[in-house]
């Protein structure tokens, strides 16, 4: 079973056992395992607020004109 969450795939590798999660296209590499679709959908959010950090944080640097 697939489960499609913010933009990521999560993959049921092994029924209630692995679940891989896998990033955004047009890649989508592998990049974690949970235990539950819960974890890996926990783990998506905690990676969502990480990638939307460090956009902000780049934004705020000023550039080295």
């Amino acid at each position: 079973m697939r489960i499609y969450y913010r933009g990521y795939v999560i993959d049921e590798e092994i029924p209630s056992i692995v679940y891989s999660v896998y990033g955004r296209r047009p890649e989508r590499p592998e990049l974690t395992a949970k235990s539950t679709s819960r974890q890996a959908m926990e783990w998506i959010d905690e990676d969502v607020k990480r990638e939307a950090t460090l956009g902000a944080t780049r934004a705020l640097q000023p550039s080295s004109h």
